[in-house]
């Protein structure tokens, strides 16, 4: 009897001259009992062989033709793809050439010894770690040390032993992949490390003992060696820097909480701006040291301080925009405010017909010529006011004094400087303008409302042919309308005079309307239809605006549920106020509507601005967390206008980005614009948020921000803001604009 195991069956023989066949037929099962455990001990063997890749190919360096059939058999039975060589020499060209994943070298041969062809092998395989083992009849330490010291993995001893050499090739095999795949990891962890700026470091409170990993002189600017000690550290810290990182070491010394904080270095003229974290080990005597990573990010906070100057100001003139003057004047209003003394006069200045030089001496020479009216109401900060450029051919203006006669008299002497003629290209121009002013605490009270006082005024002194126009009868109207407003609305809600309206969202890769914006609107009894604008902050001051953005929210969840149901799936964007995000029980309110109305929170995206959630970052990542948690969507909406933090927007649970339209109007024509948009992109596009551009109304808008990579846009190109029934026809008889 012989039993032998294939790779596909096992065979079992059966010989022997005194057993009739028949009776072996008629009585077959008891020679399957016997044979049944010979055969289990068979199936083991079959499954590893088949669990061994079919395609792994084995260098066999082998003199003794016998040995190397011997070997050639048994491995190719197993699955093995077999390159034989005679020599070492043939197997050093072999290796070269079929790149096998494994070698079985022999010792003595002719030309070339297994030791040199072993080590020619090494210097052929680099880094790779190709296993290599030697078959070698010599059993004496020397030899075997030899042949480790020639590069060897591992050695088997003829005679061979068969299953020692399966079992050897195996865990080599294994062994050849796991140095492999952590070699790639090590490669991809330095390629990591190189290009984001990274390096580790590792401290030693108990000497002040500190290492540096290789790169740290590059990353640090320390030319060759790095900071032994903390102190040796803080010596090239920047001096106003010290104090704060010292403090920072000493509590995480005393074994306070995680270190994490950014420095400035001064190491080698140049100035550095390096981010450290790290925290003490927590096992065995790594508890008494300290570990941690540190990056040199100057590049990166130098491109994010070059996108808050740019979103900050003008390209052109160089003064600050209208968000940076709207900051200044917060700034100033919040000091008189504190000081209870002082008086801010806010000037909006028109320059008239001012096209008429564009026409006569063309844009560039028109650009020329604003520049120089730029720079004569830079004078204003000399007498400790602010300028900036708010509009095509606008400017702004914002004066602190102890009077109102004062702060008029500064201004008077300033646009005095405007009257005087100006020379662009050899030629004489001369400017005539319209201002408009509006005082705290005269006529306003907040950033806002002065600032539109002061446009309403210049607008009235160009209606009126003056040059100067005060704010204070504007304001008495503007007043006796807020009244109304807020008596008509207190009864608005109940009288059922709110209604939504949805503005598509388009997405750009797919050309599909995917998503809307609710938008709030009023049918006011008399006036008709009225713009949010006009009655929002009205809602907000007599703090109505809860009950308002409840039925909202009720509103907006039904008409999601009820286009999904029609099959259309779009997500419906609903705009969270100041008050109701400060609203502990919003997350309760949230979810009841989305309940309540049937609908799925997948549908519904919910749009904070940077400012709102900013208030109390704590908060507002607790309650996004929740919301996005339950499966809602979360926007930031007007994107770069606000408080900007990349470190918040880290932390902040968001899927969407909206761009504000302030960023899109001219982004056509102004590089600055475009920088700006791309640098949102970016960092949507590294967190993995999308990105909504809002206020595109023209195919080459489009065309822009689609180059950009915007994800979504939102604008009078795709659509107006419009009824249910509107935006449901639009979406079923959609085509992107062309």
């Amino acid at each position: 009897m012989s039993i032998s195991c294939h790779r596909d069956k096992m065979h079992v023989e059966v010989k022997s001259p005194h057993i009739d066949k028949r009776h072996l037929r008629k009585n077959h099962t008891r020679p399957a009992t016997r044979f049944s455990s010979d055969a289990r001990r068979c199936r083991p063997a079959r499954r590893r062989c088949m669990n061994e890749p079919t395609t792994t190919r084995l260098l066999v360096v082998e003199d003794d033709p016998v040995t190397r059939g011997l070997l050639r058999s048994v491995l190719s039975k197993q699955g093995y793809d077999i390159v034989e060589a005679a020599d070492g020499a043939a197997g050093v060209a072999a290796f070269a050439k079929s790149r096998p994943a494994l070698v079985l070298l022999d010792v003595m041969m002719p030309v070339m010894d297994g030791h040199e062809a072993c080590r020619r092998i090494r210097e052929l395989d680099g880094d790779e770690g190709t296993p290599v083992i030697i078959l070698t009849a010599a059993e004496d330490i020397d030899a075997i040390d030899t042949a480790f010291n020639a590069g060897a993995t591992d050695f088997i001893i003829k005679p061979i032993s068969w299953p020692l050499l399966t079992q050897r090739l195996r865990y080599a095999l294994r062994g050849g992949r796991l140095a492999r795949e952590v070699r790639q990891n090590r490669l991809r962890q330095s390629s990591a490390t190189r290009i984001a700026g990274l390096g580790f470091w590792e401290w030693d409170p108990r000497d002040d003992e500190l290492a540096w990993s290789e790169r740290a002189p590059e990353l640090l600017g320390t030319k060759e060696c790095a900071p032994e000690t903390i102190d040796a550290l803080i010596r090239i810290i920047a001096p106003e820097d010290r104090e704060r990182c010292r403090n920072a070491f000493d509590a995480i010394r005393r074994g306070e909480g995680r270190l994490d904080i950014e420095f400035r270095l001064q190491a080698d003229k140049t100035e550095r701006i390096i981010r450290v974290i790290g925290e003490r080990g927590v096992e065995g005597s790594d508890s008494n040291r300290l570990f941690g990573a540190f990056q040199n990010i100057t590049d990166s906070r130098r491109a994010e301080a070059l996108v808050d100057y740019l979103a900050m100001h003008d390209e052109l003139t160089g003064l600050g925009n209208r968000r940076l003057f709207s900051h200044k004047l917060e700034a100033e209003l919040d000091e008189v405010r504190g000081s209870h003394d002082g008086v801010l006069l806010v000037s909006w200045i028109d320059l008239a017909r001012f096209h008429r030089h564009n026409d006569a001496l063309g844009e560039a020479a028109g650009n020329r010529l604003l520049v120089q009216v730029a720079q004569r109401l830079k004078k204003v900060e000399l007498l400790g006011g602010e300028v900036a450029r708010v509009g095509g051919d606008e400017f702004a203006v914002l004066l602190r004094g102890a009077s109102e006669d004062e702060v008029r008299h500064r201004l008077e002497q300033i646009l005095e400087t405007l009257e005087y003629p100006m020379h662009v290209d050899g030629q004489e121009a001369f400017l005539s303008l319209t201002a408009g002013i509006a005082l705290y605490p005269a006529h306003g009270h907040d950033v806002e409302q002065l600032i539109n006082l002061a446009q309403e005024a210049q607008r009235a002194a160009r209606h009126q042919g003056k040059t100067v126009e005060m704010a204070s009868q504007q304001a008495s109207h503007s007043a006796l309308a807020a009244l109304d407003i807020e008596r008509a609305l207190r009864r608005a809600l109940e009288k059922d005079e709110f209604h939504l309206v949805y503005q598509p969202q388009m997405d750009l890769r797919v050309g599909k309307i995917v998503g809307a914006e609710a938008l709030l609107r009023w049918q006011h009894p008399e006036r008709g239809l009225m713009s949010p604008v006009e009655f929002i902050p009205v809602l907000e001051e007599i703090g109505l605006i809860s009950a308002v953005g409840q039925w909202v929210l009720n509103e907006g969840c039904r008409q999601a549920r009820q286009w999904d149901e029609a099959g259309l799936g779009i997500r419906v964007g609903i705009n969270l106020s100041a008050r109701q995000f400060l609203d502990p029980t919003l997350f309760d309110v949230i979810t009841g509507a989305c309940e309540h109305a049937g609908a799925s929170p997948k549908l519904i995206e919910l749009e904070i601005t940077e400012s709102l959630a900013m208030q109390d970052p704590e908060h507002s990542i607790d309650l996004l967390r929740r919301l996005r948690e339950t499966g809602f969507r979360i926007a930031i909406d007007d994107f770069g206008i606000g408080y900007s933090s990349l470190e918040y927007l880290l932390r902040f649970p968001l899927d969407t980005i909206k761009i504000d339209r302030a960023f899109v109007s001219q982004i056509t024509d102004a590089r600055a614009d475009r920088a700006i948009v791309r640098a949102i992109t970016a960092i949507a596009q590294t967190l993995g948020l999308s990105t909504i551009a809002e206020g595109i109304e023209t195919l080459r808008q489009c065309d822009f921000i689609e180059a950009l990579g915007v994800s979504e846009i939102q604008g009078y190109l795709i659509g107006k803001p419009m009824t249910p029934a509107d935006f449901e026809h639009l979406v079923r008889t959609f085509q992107r604009p062309a």
